[in-house]
């Protein structure tokens, strides 16, 4: 009991670290703009363009995508700025000589941007209510509630992919903006999956979101838990894979640096 007790404050420390490192410096008139803002900018567009292409009646269907996508720009762009930060400030090398628990310390990264991912949800979805008329009355709201928490927790699995490439690709941050725009073409946010050809739905299914946003969609027609259950079981399996790959990852340049004498490169 007392190594996961420890375990368990190593990882309460590091998710307090990542917190101070990303948000403490931050103005709460700041953080509310930019969490007002871009939901505000990407809806419009999207959901405007949607309606017209399609007809005002389907404008709910792509505010709810649309929504739940926001999750994307915390737990991918979040991540990368944790690392970029611990690079930037020249903490990582201290990391890397710690005797901490590294699945630990590397897990907890994620955890102050799934929190940010599920506030930023929050906002979509009252956009969405407010200005779109997405209606929720025939939902299942708790349901609906674990969709944007599974979410937000595999969007946070590919950020930490993001964040173990950024150790070494400085310009990281670009990639992740290709793949934060692909993840709104092949996800299933503004038109169905189905719609894709059949080798590109492979690479759908093996994104986050893609499984989400379809439980989601479930969840507000009103559908019970286990009508949705394989489908957020395969969004956690997904954002878990991504997750675990991004640590072997970061294992793997660890071992390489300590080889090489090399830890302040990162």
């Amino acid at each position: 009991m007392s190594r996961i007790a420890s375990e368990v404050a190593v990882f309460a420390r590091s998710t307090y670290f990542q917190y101070v490192a990303l948000f403490q410096w931050a103005s709460v008139r700041g953080y509310v703009a930019y969490k007002i803002l871009l939901p505000v900018a990407q809806m419009l567009f999207f959901v405007e363009l949607g309606a017209f292409a399609t007809g005002p009646q389907n404008a709910a269907y792509f505010a709810l995508g649309n929504a739940l996508q926001l999750t994307a720009n915390a737990g991918i762009f979040g991540v990368i700025a944790t690392v970029a930060n611990e690079r930037h400030f020249g903490t990582l090398p201290i990391l890397l000589g710690s005797p901490a628990n590294r699945l630990v310390t590397f897990m907890s990264r994620a955890v102050v941007n799934v929190l940010d991912g599920i506030v930023s949800v929050i906002i979509g979805f009252a956009m969405a209510i407010g200005l779109f008329g997405l209606d929720l009355h025939h939902a299942n709201i708790p349901l609906l509630a674990v969709c944007v928490v599974v979410v937000s927790l595999s969007t946070a699995g590919l950020g930490l992919m993001f964040g173990s490439i950024g150790l070494v690709m400085r310009d990281a941050i670009i990639v992740a903006n290709v793949i934060y725009y692909l993840l709104l073409v092949l996800c299933g946010v503004n038109f169905p999956v189905s719609r894709l050809p059949g080798a590109v739905q492979l690479i759908s299914y093996s994104l986050p979101l893609t499984r989400g946003v379809e439980a989601a969609r479930e969840a507000v027609a009103g559908a019970p838990f286990g009508q949705v259950a394989g489908l957020l079981g395969g969004e956690l399996l997904v954002g878990l894979a991504w997750a675990l790959a991004g640590y072997a990852l970061f294992a793997t340049l660890e071992g390489w640096a300590r080889r090489g004498g090399m830890q302040e490169a990162y």
